[in-house]
């Protein structure tokens, strides 16, 4: 019999360091695996190697009974698909039970972005001769210029901006993967007002982004930072950073940016992930037939 915490234990560990998933995924991995360790358990089944299709088939079955979400659930079947591929690839078992077996589908929500006219509004408002209000306009120009995702911009350094060519070379991207990432002149003056005032606060931490104590910026900061500067404004739902993100997506498609080129600069590894910021813009769409579609423009000429 297999040593059931130990390879558990040994997969989260794999997907941790040598798949570089970030700490949030490793958490919502275990979490789904101890979910499906004790359904099993009232199977009086012990051992995942002698885990079946009708097994997984009764899990999901269990899950959609009691109310879980299709998200939800179909994060849960991804979880166990790359824990039985890790158990075939260790040679731990040779027959895959998650074969065959089809992630749920679930309707995907368009991502909530800001339109143009509020994001400028939004960075004209953070004014200030400031340390704070200086890097808190630093960070809204650099998300909204480069789409960076919260983790990617708080493990900037110093080093990894190059301010001659305009670009931000992220390190840290997910899944462990580095790309090159362009910004503009707009962010290029804030960084160097930002500069002028985080030089003095510390010469020995290189993190891009400090607090007022001279300490690298965490996720929890990231967010407080961006709810504060927008209670100025009437914006509904709940912003975060990746609203940004979001935005700068959304914005690239309305002006005709190639799709393949958004993923590159967002780092999404397939495509279909990034095709989702197509729907965001039918209005757009609509506006460009309704200007170039030849019958269209002879109705307006009769």
């Amino acid at each position: 019999m297999s040593d059931n915490p130990k390879y558990i234990e040994n997969f989260l560990n794999y997907i941790l360091y040598n798949k570089g998933f970030s700490k949030n995924t490793h958490k919502a991995y275990k979490k789904d695996l101890s979910q499906f360790t004790l359904y099993l358990k009232t199977l009086e089944i012990t051992d995942h190697v002698n885990v079946k299709k009708f097994h997984i088939r009764g899990f999901i079955s269990y899950l959609s009974e009691n109310k879980i979400n299709k998200r939800s659930i179909s994060r849960k079947v991804a979880t166990l698909k790359s824990f039985y591929k890790y158990l075939i690839k260790k040679e731990i078992i040779k027959t895959n039970p998650m074969s065959l077996i089809k992630t749920p589908s679930f309707e995907k929500k368009l991502p909530a972005f800001l339109s143009e006219n509020i994001i400028e509004t939004l960075i004209d408002n953070i004014e200030g001769e400031s340390f704070i209000s200086k890097r808190d306009r630093l960070i809204f120009e650099m998300l909204y210029a480069t789409g960076l995702r919260s983790n990617e911009l708080i493990s900037l350094n110093i080093e990894d901006v190059d301010e001659k060519r305009k670009v931000i070379i992220v390190k840290k991207g997910k899944g462990g993967k580095q790309r090159i990432v362009p910004f503009n002149e707009s962010t290029q003056l804030s960084l160097n007002s930002y500069y002028r005032f985080r030089t003095p606060l510390t010469e020995t931490e290189n993190a891009l982004f400090l607090s007022y104590r001279g300490k690298r910026l965490g996720n929890r900061d990231l967010r407080r930072i961006i709810k504060k500067n927008i209670k100025s404004l009437s914006i509904t739902f709940n912003m975060s950073p990746h609203t940004l993100r979001h935005t700068f997506a959304t914005h690239l498609v309305n002006r005709g940016a190639n799709i393949r080129v958004i993923q590159e600069l967002l780092g999404h590894s397939s495509i279909s992930t990034t095709q989702i910021y197509t729907h965001t813009s039918v209005s757009k769409l609509k506006e460009i037939y309704n200007k170039a579609h030849p019958l269209e423009n002879e109705e307006k000429e009769n």
